[in-house]
C-alpha cells in the first residue's frame, strides 16, 4: 500500500507535521512566512520541502509549482492559520485583520491540489467571530469545492496531551461516508489524562551538572517523548527571572497563583485586581494535573508557567513536553523564538489522534 501524503500550510516548526509522522503518514512539505519557523521545520523534516513564503504575497499556485508539487501528490492538506485575529485574548479581534486572508489562501491550496482530506485547526473563537458568519462562509466554500465538511471543538487532554487546550478542528472529505465514520470515531476518542508530573518528571533538574537523561522514563508518555531522541536533553534551558519575580513565586505553592502572593509584593497594576481576576497569573504548575494552555512566552506575569517544585519558569524542553512535542524535535534559536514556536504549535498528539483515524 502506498504511503498517505501530507502537506502543511502555515506549518510553524511543524506540530501538525510531527503528528502526521507519528500517525504513519508521509510529510512532503510545509510553508510558513516566519523564517525561524521554516529553519526549524527544515532541520526537523530534512526530507520534506521547507518553504519560506509569505502567503499574503506569494500565490499558492506559484509556491507549489516551484516546489514541483502537483495535483495528486497530496492526500491530506493540513493547516492552522494564525489564530491571533480570532482569539478572545485579542481585544481588537476582527476579520478586518489582514491575516484573515490566509483562510482564502488555504482554499487556493485546496483548489490547486484537491486532496482527499482536509484538516484545519484554530482557536474555538474562530467559530464565533462575525457571529459565526466567517466560519459558515469557509464551510460553504469547501462544500462548493465538492467536499463534505464537519467541525468539532476538542480538548487536547482527550488525545493524551498534558495540557488543557481547546481547539476548533474542521475536517473535510470528498466522501460523505468516510467523513461520518471518522467524526463518529473521534467523538468517542478519550485517552487517559496525562499530568504535568507524568510529562516532565524524568527531565533533569535545572541547573544541572549534566544535560544527559538521569532518570529512566516512568510513564508511557515519557517513553513516547524520548523515542528517537539524542542521549542529551536538548533545549532544557529557561528564561531567567528577576529578583522581584523570584520573591513573588517563592510564595506560590503547587497549584497556586497570584492570590498566594502578599498584595504588597504584586506589580502595581495587579494590586487593584479582584480575587476573581487573572486566575492563572504567577501560577505554579501542579504535578498531579494537566497544565493550563501554553502561550507564546512563558512569563509568570501572563499565566501558569512556574515549575511545580523549583523556583523558575519551565524550560523550552518542558514547554515542548507539555505540548506533546517529542524530544527528537530540536529548537536552536533564541529562547524567545523557541517559546513562541512551541506556543503557536498544534499539539502533535492531538494531530496524531485525528490523522490516525483519517488514515
Amino acid at each position: 500500500m502506498r504511503s498517505v501524503t501530507v502537506f502543511d500550510c502555515f506549518c510553524g516548526f511543524g506540530g501538525l507535521s510531527v503528528g502526521a509522522q507519528m500517525a504513519g503518514l508521509d510529510v512532503i512539505g510545509g510553508v510558513d512566512a516566519n523564517e525561524a519557523a521554516v529553519q526549524a521545520y527544515a532541520r526537523n523534516f530534512p526530507d520534506a520541502h521547507a518553504l519560506h513564503r509569505d502567503l499574503l504575497i506569494d500565490s499558492p499556485q506559484g509556491i507549489l509549482r516551484n516546489a514541483g508539487i502537483r495535483r495528486g501528490d497530496v492526500d491530506v492538506l493540513v493547516g492552522g492559520p494564525p489564530c491571533q485575529p480570532y482569539s478572545v485574548n485579542n481585544h481588537l479581534r476582527s476579520t478586518n485583520d489582514a491575516r484573515c486572508e490566509l483562510v482564502q489562501r488555504y482554499l487556493e491550496f485546496v483548489s490547486t491540489l484537491h486532496p482527499s482530506w482536509l484538516l484545519m485547526e484554530n482557536v474555538p473563537a474562530f467559530a464565533s467571530i462575525q457571529r459565526g458568519k466567517f466560519l459558515e462562509s469557509l464551510l460553504r466554500a469547501l462544500r462548493n469545492r465538492a467536499y463534505h465538511v464537519d467541525f468539532r471543538i476538542y480538548d487536547a487532554t482527550r488525545f493524551g496531551v498534558p495540557q488543557k487546550r481547546r481547539r476548533l478542528v474542521i475536517l473535510a472529505c470528498s466522501s460523505r461516508h468516510k467523513l461520518m465514520r471518522v467524526m463518529k470515531e473521534l467523538d468517542s476518542h478519550d485517552s487517559k489524562i496525562v499530568t504535568v508530573g507524568e510529562a516532565i518528571g524524568d527531565l533533569p533538574e535545572v541547573p544541572s551538572s549534566s544535560d544527559s537523561y538521569t532518570r529512566v522514563p516512568a510513564s508511557d508518555f515519557q517513553k513516547t517523548m524520548r523515542r528517537g531522541a539524542q542521549a542529551s536533553v536538548q533545549g532544557h534551558a529557561a528564561s531567567q527571572l528577576g529578583p522581584k519575580n523570584l520573591i513573588r513565586i517563592g510564595h506560590v505553592p503547587s497549584g497556586g497563583n497570584w492570590r498566594n502572593i502578599p498584595r504588597r509584593l504584586l506589580p502595581s497594576g495587579m494590586r487593584r485586581a479582584k480575587l476573581t481576576d487573572h486566575t492563572t497569573r504567577y501560577g505554579r504548575l501542579h504535578a498531579g494535573k494537566p497544565a493550563f494552555t501554553l502561550l507564546t512566552k512563558c512569563d509568570p506575569h501572563w499565566g501558569c508557567f512556574v515549575h511545580p517544585t523549583q523556583d523558575r519558569v519551565i524550560t523550552v524542553r518542558e514547554a515542548a513536553r507539555l505540548q506533546s512535542i517529542p524530544d527528537r524535535i530540536q529548537f536552536q534559536g533564541t529562547l524567545t523564538d523557541s517559546y513562541r514556536l512551541i506556543g503557536n504549535a498544534v499539539p502533535p498528539l492531538l494531530a496524531k489522534g485525528i490523522l490516525e483515524t483519517v488514515k
